[in-house]
C-alpha cells in the first residue's frame, strides 16, 4: 500500500523534518567549511610561495648587480691600463715628431724610427701596439704578414668588422674603446679582446693596443657557480607543504637546481600527456608569472604515476636567462579540509541522533493539546463556523500556560471574530458588487456622451471624420467632440483631463458640455462664427470657478470652414496636431498656452491652417506617445510620425485602427496606463457656395 507524506503522523513528519534540516545543515556546513578551508590554505600557500619567489628574485637580482659591478670594475681597470700605456707610446712618437719639426731628422726618418720603436714595444702578457693609416692599411704590426695589408674588410670570429669600428670611433671622437673576438692560443672558443685606439693627427695614424679580457668572464662564471651553490643550499631548506619545492633551469633546458634532477636535460625527462616538452610549458607560463600552471605529475613514493595535480609558478630572470619554478601538490592543500570533513560528519550525525530522541519525547507532550485543538476545529467546520462547546479549550487554557494555552485562548477569540468577519464580508461583497455595477453604468453613460456613429455625416461629401477613445479604467478623462455650428462650419475638439477615474470623468463631462454650450451661445450672440480662442477664454473662466480639486484640462479646439478648407485652431496646452498630405506629414506647432481650469483671464490665440482637398488633420492625446513597454521605453512621437508617414493615403478609420494596433504590439502584456484618444478629419472637397 502506497503511503503519502500527508498521511503520516505529526510525530513522523517532525522527525522527517528534523532529519532533513540536520542533514542539509550538516552537508551545507561541511561543504562551506571545506571550501573555506581549501580557500584559506590556497591563499596561505600562494602568499607564502609568492613571498619566497620575491625573496629569491631579490637575492638573484642583488647577486647579479654585484656581478655587473665586479665586471665593470675589472673592465675599468683594463681601460685605465690601456690608456696609460698608450700615453707612453704617444709621448715616444711626439719625441720623434719634435726632432722632425726641429730639423734634426727628416719626416721619413722620424716616422721610421717611431714605427720601429713601437713594433718592438711589449708590456703585460706580451701585449703589443699596432698602427694603421686612416684608410686602415697596417703601418706597424708585430705580425709581419699583417704589416702592409689593407684591413678594411677584416672580420673577427663573430662576423664583425673591427677595423671599421675603430676607424669610425677615432675619426668621430679622436680616441676610444672597441672590442672584437679572436681565437687565442689553444682556446676552443673565441675570446673578447678590448682595444684602445688613438688618432695621432700630425701623421694621420691610428695608434692602438689591446688585451684579452677572458679572465673577467672566467671570474664571472666562477661567481655564478657560487650563486647557484647558495641558491641550491637555500632551496634544499624550503618545502611547500610536504612535497612542494623550488627548482631552476635555463633556456637550454638544463636543470640548474633541483632536489633530485640537478644537471639533467629537461628533454630527457619522460612526461607523457603534455603535448609538447614539459620545459616548453614552463617557459610559456613564465610570460604570466602570477598565473598558476596546473598539470599532473608523480610524487615521492608514487614515481611514474602521473595522476597527482600539481601547481607551478614560473618567474624568468632575463639577465641570467634563468627560470625559477615554485611547485606544490593540490592534494596536500586539501588534506586539512578532508580531515575536518570527516570529523564534521561524525559530530553531525551524533547530534542528529540525540536530537531525534529529544524530539520524540517533546512531540508526544506537544501533540496532546494539538489533538484537542484539531478536534475542536473540525467540529467548528462541521457547524459552519457557528460557536460550539468550548469547555475543553477553557480547560486547556487553565492547565497550559505556554503557547498551547495561548493558542487555545486564541481559538476561543477566533470563533467570535470569525463570525463578525463573515458578516462584514457579506456586506463588503455586496457593496463591491454595487460599485462595479455603478462603474459599468458610468462607463456606458460617458461613452454615450461621445459621437460614436460613423460615418458621422453620411450626407456630407466634403469631409470624412473618425475618432477612437479607449479609457485606461472603467471611466476616464479623455474626450472628443465635433458638431456643425452652421451649414459650412464644423467645430471639433480633443481633450485630456489631468486625473483619472470618476473625478476625471465628471470634470470631462462638465468641460465637454460647457464647450459645446459656450460655442452655441457665442454663435447666437454674434453674426459671425466665434473664434476658438474666444470660446476657450470663456470656458476657462467658468472652469476656474469652484475648482477646489485643482483639476485642469488640455484641449485642442478648431473650426473648419468647408468652403475653403481653412481651419482656425487654438491649443490649451495640448499635443500639437499633424496635417496629413498625400506624400508627407507636417507637425503644426501652436502657441502652447495654459491648460483650462488653472487660472482665470488667460489670453488664448488662434492660428490658421489651410487644408487642400484630400488633406487631413490628425489629433491625439498623450496616451499614444507615452505608452510604455516592459522595458519602460516610450512609444514616442518619432514612432507615431513614422506610422503616419507610411499610411498617409489611408482613410481616417484605417489610420486610427492601425495606430491602435501598433501601440498594442509595442506595449505587449503591459497594462494600459493612460486613456487613448484620437481624431482625424479628412477634407475631401470644397463646399460650393450658394
Amino acid at each position: 500500500m502506497k503511503i503519502t507524506f500527508h498521511a503520516l503522523s505529526f510525530t513522523t513528519k517532525m522527525l522527517i523534518l528534523i532529519l532533513v534540516i540536520f542533514i542539509c545543515t550538516i552537508i551545507a556546513f561541511v561543504l562551506l567549511t571545506q571550501h573555506e578551508i581549501e580557500k584559506v590554505m590556497w591563499n596561505t600557500v600562494s602568499a607564502s610561495v609568492n613571498d619566497m619567489r620575491k625573496l629569491i628574485t631579490l637575492y638573484i637580482e642583488s647577486e647579479y648587480q654585484d656581478l655587473i659591478f665586479h665586471k665593470e670594475y675589472a673592465l675599468n681597470g683594463y681601460k685605465e691600463q690601456l690608456k696609460n700605456v698608450t700615453k707612453i707610446v704617444i709621448a715616444n712618437i711626439d719625441h720623434y715628431y719634435s726632432l722632425y719639426k726641429r730639423g734634426i731628422l727628416s719626416e721619413e726618418d722620424a716616422k721610421n724610427f717611431a714605427l720601429e720603436n713601437i713594433e718592438n714595444y711589449r708590456y703585460g702578457n706580451n701585449d703589443y701596439f699596432y698602427i694603421y693609416s686612416t684608410d686602415l692599411v697596417a703601418i706597424a704590426h708585430p705580425d709581419q704578414e699583417t704589416k702592409g695589408m689593407d684591413m678594411t674588410n677584416y672580420q673577427d670570429e663573430k662576423g664583425n668588422f673591427p677595423l671599421k669600428m675603430i676607424q669610425k670611433t677615432v675619426l668621430e671622437k679622436g680616441k676610444g674603446f672597441d672590442s672584437f673576438w679572436y681565437f687565442h692560443l689553444d682556446e676552443e672558443k673565441p675570446i673578447e679582446k678590448l682595444t684602445y685606439n688613438y688618432l695621432y693627427k700630425p701623421w694621420e695614424w691610428i695608434i692602438g693596443t689591446g688585451v684579452y679580457i677572458d679572465d673577467i668572464n672566467k671570474d664571472i662564471e666562477s661567481k655564478l657557480s657560487e650563486i647557484l651553490g647558495n641558491i641550491r643550499d637555500t632551496f634544499s631548506k624550503i618545502h611547500i607543504d610536504e612535497n612542494g619545492y623550488f627548482f631552476m633551469f635555463d633556456s637550454n633546458h638544463i636543470i640548474l637546481v633541483h632536489p633530485t634532477m640537478e644537471g639533467m636535460d629537461f628533454v630527457d625527462i619522460d612526461k607523457p600527456g603534455l603535448g609538447i616538452e614539459h620545459w616548453e610549458h614552463l617557459v610559456e607560463v613564465s610570460k604570466m608569472p602570477d598565473k598558476p600552471y596546473t598539470y599532473y605529475w608523480d610524487k615521492p613514493g608514487h614515481e611514474g604515476v602521473y595522476k597527482y595535480k600539481k601547481v607551478s609558478y614560473v618567474d624568468y630572470f632575463e639577465p641570467l636567462d634563468w627560470f625559477i619554478v615554485s611547485t606544490f601538490y593540490i592534494d596536500e592543500l586539501e588534506e586539512p579540509a578532508r580531515r575536518i570533513f570527516q570529523w564534521s560528519i561524525t559530530i553531525g550525525f551524533l547530534a542528529l541522533f540525540i536530537s531525534c530522541v529529544l524530539t520524540i519525547f517533546l512531540i508526544k507532550r506537544f501533540t496532546k493539546p494539538v489533538k484537542i485543538l484539531t478536534e475542536h476545529a473540525k467540529d467548528l467546520i462541521k457547524n459552519d463556523f457557528i460557536p460550539t462547546d468550548s469547555n475543553k479549550l477553557f480547560d486547556l487554557t487553565e492547565r497550559s500556560h505556554d503557547e498551547m494555552g495561548n493558542l487555545a485562548g486564541t481559538f476561543i477569540n477566533m470563533e467570535s471574530t470569525l463570525q463578525n468577519y463573515i458578516t462584514e464580508l457579506k456586506q463588503t461583497t455586496s457593496a463591491n458588487e454595487k460599485i462595479r455595477t455603478e462603474l459599468k453604468i458610468a462607463h456606458d453613460i460617458q461613452m454615450s456622451m461621445l459621437p460614436k456613429k460613423f460615418p458621422a455625416f453620411p450626407n456630407r461629401e466634403e469631409i470624412d471624420i473618425y475618432a477612437i477613445l479607449i479609457p485606461a479604467k472603467e471611466v476616464g478623462g479623455d474626450f472628443y467632440d465635433f458638431f456643425f455650428m452652421d451649414d459650412h462650419h464644423l467645430c471639433f475638439m480633443i481633450g485630456d483631463v489631468s486625473d483619472k477615474g470618476v473625478p476625471a470623468a465628471l470634470f470631462m463631462a462638465q468641460s465637454k458640455s460647457l464647450i459645446r454650450a459656450t460655442s452655441m451661445l457665442l454663435r447666437k450672440k454674434k453674426t459671425d462664427i466665434p473664434s476658438p480662442h474666444h470660446i476657450l477664454s470663456e470656458v476657462n473662466n467658468e472652469l476656474c470657478i469652484n475648482n477646489e480639486h485643482c483639476m485642469f484640462l488640455t484641449l485642442l479646439l478648431g473650426i473648419l470652414n468647408l468652403h475653403d478648407g481653412k481651419i482656425s485652431i487654438t491649443s490649451a496646452g495640448h499635443n500639437p496636431p499633424y496635417v496629413i498630405m498625400d506624400d508627407h506629414i507636417e507637425k503644426i506647432e501652436l502657441p502652447h498656452k495654459t491648460p483650462l481650469g488653472v487660472h482665470q483671464n488667460v489670453r488664448y490665440r488662434s492660428e490658421e491652417i489651410e487644408l487642400s482637398p484630400r488633406n487631413g488633420l490628425f489629433l491625439y492625446t498623450d496616451g499614444i506617445t507615452e505608452a510604455t513597454d516592459n522595458k519602460n521605453k516610450l512609444f514616442g512621437e518619432e514612432r507615431l510620425e513614422h506610422i503616419l508617414q507610411n499610411i498617409s493615403d489611408h482613410k481616417p478609420s484605417s489610420i486610427l485602427n492601425l495606430i491602435i494596433k501598433e501601440v498594442r504590439n509595442f506595449v505587449g502584456e503591459m497594462p494600459q496606463s493612460d486613456d487613448i484618444t484620437m481624431l482625424e478629419i479628412r477634407f475631401l472637397s470644397k463646399m460650393q457656395k450658394e
